[in-house]
């Protein structure tokens, strides 16, 4: 008979959009199980990592050799993606999901992924075949992914593999006649426990399995810190997984309404999207349709984080090497295209880079992200910190967010800040409070007058592991108090050799899909050659590799978490992706159009025989299209930093007919006041001649553009179209010079028979100024005026 899995899942973070997932448990190959939220909040077993390990035990190995189940909490698949309500087994079919439903789950239906749409899939489902080919953007909306797990699932799943509204509720490793077995205990939940109503008895329900996968992600659960009086101001106090709306945004926002400030605790991920989230809510008020920055009082917004941070937006330039030509070009590229290219590597095999960081690893990764971003935006990201260059400022390692938004809040002083601890919370008069924060070194700071906090403190994996008896998790080594190391495991995070019938998929921080799916396929490599009467057996080798790598994650976790532990304990996403390739025996697909290039790790480069090989082909080619853009073609890469890069405020000169003029002008980010638009600022001139004009960006992928619209001077509302940015050419217009490089832009307004042309200069991932040329008529290219831009110092 097939040999039977159990797999088991937790539920995912609000702003970790490498979501993890809950439970599974599988009979014959996997079986899901699904982890009991202990406080309010999501769990779901049918997320990424349970999904692609059933579809691997399922689909690369002879029928029969495994036969998988998922048991899943919830009534619907996704893990954190918000996917429409759908009763496997009923009449609805594939239902398609609504953009605007917000399902059950931590995210925000709307908001984006921060890697692209090559990392964030698997190697054999295409994007356009979830979305349709001329649909699929680049970073895709939380409620996209959803879409294409629900397609997975339906692909390569059958009904009977997938047994939604089944809690996993215990389960038991026993040994019978020389061989392992897990006995699972797990219970039926309706849907109105799913609401809230948790009164039907429910009657326990047993079933045994050759193996269990722990497929769980990593955020099962949100941690609150123990800061000394902050249950106190608990009433005003949120965790970020909290705030997955605009409603939810203004609830807090209306705690300092009258002027009190709004604090961040807590860096990485979380941290930089929660308060980048506060500040554009916030400049959205002020700059709104109809008001007016005149009146009212606005709270501002405070940053607290533990350790200095690159914030990075999501996309950045990246030179790039013709191996035919020997010329280097400056592309515009998806962050994760340009961090995980190969021929960023040293020449031959590529290691996975696993311990302790260095303080000439963090010297490295800083320097990487300098000459990245430049020295303006560098100067701004980490806040008010800078860039010291000496040994004790640089062996402490950085912290990465992504965001597109973050750094220019943070010039503007929209966002302040603060690198350091907090280390108590004293309730002050009614609704406000005060906050201690240790600074490095010794010195602190007190924060008076705060309204509202909001903990992006991260999530713990501990409530995922419940189920698991004493036994097996003092095998593992479990320690309750390490969210970074809570298992000592070997095979890149995947299996324990003292308990070989248990495995793990996606169960560490940042489980990027690619990696998922290698640790899928290399664990039901080692239980495919399990012995039918003794189970799995290594040999002497083996174990003796395998105990050295767990001694090495021993050492990792024994390591000063503050000076040598980075913000990803396996975050070396590259060699990963490499050396698990290199084990299983999986070449890489090349890329032909980049000339020999060695081109970025994305799953689709590491596929193996399947029934998705067209897929494969698929997202081959747009990835290669992706890396060398049609010339002369508007693109969203381009379209969006350009768009970012404009935030705040410049200084400018205008030479034209009737003489010369100079002001100050701002781009203020607010939510678009058409659906239609991705982004929206309100832009407002002084000096000699006042003017207001809203700027657009249309990030579709077939029609990336930047619209200018004449404004309402009054209530700031878009009234005509003026013009649109379309030809935004990134390929053989920019030119690359100790990182500075050259954007050209065009624009015609037919109503006047005029033209615009733009010189967008930048300097690593901010514009260090820009100009546009008004021109009429086109033909005789008579010059009525010129303005050129420079940003206003930062003081």
């Amino acid at each position: 008979m097939p040999r039977q899995v159990c797999k088991s899942m937790p539920p995912a973070a609000t702003q970790q959009r490498q979501p993890g997932e809950e439970t599974h448990a599988a009979r014959g190959a996997i079986n899901e199980m699904l982890v009991q939220q202990l406080t309010p909040g999501w769990s779901s077993g049918a997320g990424p990592s349970g999904l692609v390990t059933a579809k691997t035990l399922l689909h690369h190995f002879p029928e029969g050799t495994f036969a998988p189940s998922i048991f899943e909490k919830r009534h619907e698949i996704g893990g954190l993606w918000p996917i429409r309500r759908n009763r496997r087994g009923s009449n609805s079919g594939s239902a398609r999901v609504s953009k605007d439903h917000g399902a059950a789950g931590p995210v925000n239906p709307s908001m984006r992924t921060n890697l692209s749409r090559f990392t964030v899939s698997f190697s054999d489902l295409a994007w356009e075949s979830v979305l349709g080919t001329a649909d699929v953007p680049m970073f895709p909306q939380a409620w996209q992914v959803g879409r294409y797990l629900e397609t997975y699932a339906e692909r390569y799943l059958s009904d009977e593999v997938v047994r939604l509204g089944c809690e996993v509720v215990r389960a038991v490793r026993e040994v019978v006649g020389g061989r392992p077995r897990w006995t699972v205990q797990w219970v039926q939940r309706s849907e109105n426990e799913e609401q809230g109503d948790d009164t039907e008895q429910r009657a326990v329900e047993t079933e045994s399995f050759d193996f269990l996968v722990v497929a769980s992600g990593y955020f099962s659960r949100p941690y609150i810190p123990d800061i000394p009086g902050l249950t106190a101001f608990a009433d005003r106090t949120v965790h970020s997984s909290a705030l997955r709306s605009v409603e939810d945004l203004n609830a807090i926002v209306e705690k300092g309404s009258d002027g009190g400030r709004l604090v961040v605790v807590g860096g990485s991920m979380s941290g930089v999207e929660a308060a980048s989230s506060l500040a554009l809510h916030v400049s959205s008020l002020r700059s709104a349709p109809g008001s007016s920055m005149q009146t009212g009082s606005f709270p501002e917004v405070y940053h607290i984080s533990s350790r200095p941070f690159w914030t990075v937006p999501t996309y950045i330039p990246h030179t790039q090497r013709d191996n035919a030509t020997g010329t280097e070009t400056v592309s515009l590229l998806p962050l994760d295209l340009a961090m995980y290219d190969l021929g960023r590597r040293p020449p031959g095999p590529i290691e996975y880079a696993f311990g302790p960081v260095s303080a000439a690893q963090v010297a490295k990764v800083n320097d990487y992200f300098q000459s990245v971003l430049g020295e303006d935006y560098a100067s701004i990201g980490p806040g008010d910190i800078g860039l010291k260059r000496g040994k004790e400022e640089t062996l402490q390692p950085w912290w990465v967010g992504i965001g597109n938004d973050y750094a220019e809040f943070v010039r503007s002083k929209a966002i302040r800040t603060v690198i350091g601890r907090v280390s108590a919370v004293h309730a002050s008069s009614p609704g406000r409070a005060k906050v201690d924060i240790d600074l490095p070194g010794k010195e602190s700071m007190l924060l008076d007058d705060v309204a509202a906090i909001v903990l992006a403190t991260g999530f713990t994996p501990f409530p995922s592991l419940a189920f698991l008896p004493e036994a097996v998790l003092s095998a593992l080594e479990y320690s309750p108090d390490d969210s970074f190391f809570p298992l000592i495991l070997d095979g890149k995070g995947t299996i324990n050799a003292n308990i070989p019938d248990m495995g793990f998929v996606g169960f560490y921080r940042g489980p990027y899909w690619g990696v998922m799916e290698m640790q899928a396929r290399s664990l039901a490599q080692t239980w495919a050659r399990s012995d039918t009467e003794h189970g799995i057996q290594f040999s002497a080798k083996e174990l003796e590799s395998k105990e050295q790598e767990r001694q090495k994650v021993r050492e990792y976790r024994s390591a000063d978490p503050d000076l040598h532990r980075g913000q990803f304990p396996m975050g070396d996403y590259t060699g990963l992706m490499e050396s698990f390739a290199r084990d299983l025996g999986i070449c890489r697909a090349p890329l032909p159009e980049l000339n020999e290039r060695p081109g970025p790790v994305v799953p689709a480069r590491y596929a193996m025989s399947s029934p998705g090989t067209a897929d494969i082909q698929t997202s081959l080619h747009a990835l290669q299209e992706t890396l060398k853009p049609t010339r002369g073609c508007a693109t969203p890469a381009v379209a969006m930093a350009i768009f970012r890069a404009l935030h705040g405020s410049w200084d400018f000169t205008r030479s034209g007919q009737d003489g010369v003029s100079s002001g100050i002008c701002t781009f203020s980010p607010r939510y678009p006041s058409s659906p239609a638009y991705e982004k929206e600022y309100l832009y407002e001139e002084s000096g000699h001649k006042l003017a207001s004009f809203v700027y657009r960006l249309t990030d579709s992928p077939q029609d990336a553009e930047i619209t200018v619209w004449s404004a309402d001077s009054q209530d700031k509302t878009a009234v005509a179209l003026s013009y649109g940015l379309r030809t935004l050419n990134q390929d053989g217009s920019s030119t690359l010079s100790q990182g500075e490089y050259t954007i050209r832009a065009t624009g015609s307004q037919w109503s006047s028979n005029c033209t615009y042309e733009y010189v967008f200069r930048f300097n690593g991932a901010a514009i260090s100024s820009w100009e546009y040329t008004v021109r009429r008529p086109p033909d005789h290219g008579v010059v009525l005026s010129r303005t050129l831009y420079r940003r206003v110092p930062n003081t």
